[in-house]
């Protein structure tokens, strides 16, 4: 069942993505409902955008979800070392980067069925950001404009500061916990630190956009947008 008062961070999310959706429309990408060329076992997501996509389901379709998810979990998939904000901060501190493993050649994802997304319309943004302007099914590689690139970064960014009380972690890892029965309530940050082996990761704030310079000019008008998002948000 569906909560009956969504957290109003539910709708920052969804402004977000339409957001996104928007800017998308201005730069051609080819990507649509169907598309499952990028579609592996290594996206990541936020406690936000798990709990949004599990409110998004019945009682039911999450059983079902959750049971799919354990008869088809990656054992080799993309656990991060760090969060996105995180990233930023290191480098804003000029300190060495955790290395990290990813390789799409690990699986498909979990949810798919058929080649389709069944979590579409409360897919994580993690999944939106997988665009290009041309069919990678036929051309084996994707093509992304640097300024979406950009974007995509930004919006991660933002999405982990919204849920800076939060967690983050692999698709797989993080949904199971927001799909079983009894989903993590309160303190995230305490269930993090409890299940160390769990692969969960603490959110942070942002600590400054990574935006480079020859990209702000472009992209001004869509960080004024997100600001007027996240103002809304605080106010």
């Amino acid at each position: 069942m569906k909560n009956q008062t969504p957290p109003p961070e539910f709708e920052v999310l969804e402004n977000i993505y339409a957001l996104y959706e928007q800017a998308l429309g201005e730069v051609d990408a080819v990507c649509k409902k169907g598309c499952a060329s990028c579609c592996t076992c290594n996206v990541t997501l936020t406690s936000l955008e798990a709990s949004y996509l599990a409110d998004s389901l019945s009682r039911e379709t999450k059983a079902v979800l959750k049971k799919n998810i354990e008869k088809l979990f990656p054992e080799k998939r993309y656990i991060p070392e760090m969060t996105t904000n995180r990233f930023a901060r290191l480098c804003m501190e000029g300190k060495d980067i955790p290395e990290e493993e990813n390789d799409p050649a690990w699986g498909r994802c979990p949810v798919l069925k058929e080649e389709m997304c069944t979590v579409y319309d409360a897919r994580p943004f993690g999944c939106r950001a997988l665009m290009s302007q041309i069919d990678c099914s036929e051309n084996g590689y994707a093509q992304v404009p640097p300024e979406v690139m950009t974007m995509n970064n930004v919006l991660m960014q933002v999405i982990e500061h919204v849920d800076q009380k939060g967690i983050s972690g692999n698709f797989s890892d993080i949904m199971l916990l927001f799909l079983s029965d009894e989903p993590p309530a309160g303190n995230l940050r305490a269930f993090a630190t409890q299940h160390k082996g769990k692969h969960l990761l603490l959110n942070e704030k942002i600590p400054v956009l990574m935006i480079p310079p020859e990209h702000r000019q472009k992209l001004a008008s869509f960080i004024e947008k997100i600001s007027s998002i996240l103002n809304s948000h605080q106010a």
